[in-house]
């Protein structure tokens, strides 16, 4: 019987303790063979659901739910307010026991995993290989526990809608932590122009000019100036709004990111790609100034508990001190709130 230890103690939402038995025997392991040109790799394994749970594959289709499914690089995981799901982590640990708890009421999306590796000294076919697993939790929480002993080459970030963690530990030590995202429903949107932050940013541009006093063409150009400031912040995501996919940018992405995805990139250069994709979309005609609304406050809420190993939490809100970090260590928590930075780590009481 394997015992996912319970990484909250106290909380609001409650203690949750699951016990796993009987789990399926898993087809792949690290180290084993395999055949690079025909084999699939997985960011895990579907080791128990309960309630209502849905897995889609990273073309958006529905991909199967049974105990012991893999679960695809590039999936979605949805559970509702009763269902919850354990996945299993095949990281290259001799139990395999590396897991993820995904809470009721929860939408995440994983990345990496298990792959095929043919970077072999001689051409003697391919091993499993573990690397790293990116966790985008969109909304809920989720529990993660890296076992002891993990290989070398494993890594673990977790990212939220403003703030990034990311594993920090030795090989030997057990990594426990805790992230939930709150605060996205119900959030009014404004117009642009509204937002405290660029109605600051439009001030310094007009130098103390009353705005009625521009034309329509200084108006329009102090508009996409304002358009791009926000995209530079963070507040507009051109990803959601499906212009990225337009087939006049594609091209120009494709060059930008050098063919790699945008999670890939550095802030920095996140930035700067939007930024310029933006000002693009703004002079074809894909995103007009005067109709993006914003959110009206920073309502994006991050809490990062860490039971056991370390974590190093991080902003991702641009343009404001976005590099700054904190690490949490074992038994301590810290915060992220809107576009502020981490709250300084402290103990959990």
């Amino acid at each position: 019987m394997t015992i996912l230890k319970t990484i909250i103690q106290g909380f609001a939402a409650g203690i949750l303790i699951c016990v796993m038995s009987g789990a399926a025997a898993l087809a792949q392991n690290p180290g084993d063979s395999c055949d690079p040109d025909s084999a699939q790799g997985h960011a895990a394994r579907l080791d128990s659901f309960s309630g209502k749970v849905s897995v889609y594959g990273p073309d958006g289709k529905p991909a199967p739910l049974e105990t012991g499914s893999a679960v695809p690089d590039g999936a979605t995981i949805r559970t509702d307010a009763a269902g919850q799901a354990e996945l299993v982590i095949e990281d290259g640990t001799v139990e395999r026991s590396s897991r993820i708890l995904v809470v009721p009421g929860s939408t995440l999306a994983i990345h990496g995993g298990l792959y095929c590796s043919d970077l072999r000294p001689k051409a003697d076919g391919g091993r499993w290989s573990a690397r790293q697993i990116d966790i985008e939790v969109q909304q809920g929480q989720i529990e993660v526990e890296i076992a002891q002993g993990v290989s070398h080459s494993f890594n673990l970030e977790v990212s939220t809608p403003n703030s990034r963690a990311v594993m920090l530990r030795g090989s030997q030590q057990v990594m426990q932590a805790m992230i939930r995202v709150d605060g996205l429903e119900d959030r009014p949107k404004v117009p642009l122009m509204e937002h405290p932050r660029i109605r600051e940013h439009v001030q310094m541009l007009l130098m103390g000019r009353d705005p009625e006093e521009l034309n329509p063409g200084q108006k329009q150009g102090v508009m996409s100036q304002a358009a791009t400031a926000a995209l530079s912040m963070g507040l507009i995501d051109l990803e959601a709004m499906s212009i990225l996919d337009d087939p006049q940018l594609k091209p120009t992405m494709a060059m930008m990111t050098q063919g790699r995805r945008l999670d890939d990139l550095s802030q920095e250069e996140r930035s700067a790609v939007m930024a310029m994709a933006g000002a693009m979309a703004i002079n074809l005609g894909l995103l007009d100034p005067e109709k993006i609304r914003v959110h009206a406050q920073p309502d994006e809420y991050t809490y990062v508990q860490v039971r056991a190993g370390k974590m190093r939490l991080n902003s991702r809100h641009q343009g404001r001190q976005r590099d700054k970090t904190v690490e949490i260590e074992s038994m301590m928590f810290s915060e992220v709130k809107g576009y502020e930075l981490p709250s300084p780590p402290e103990k959990i009481q």
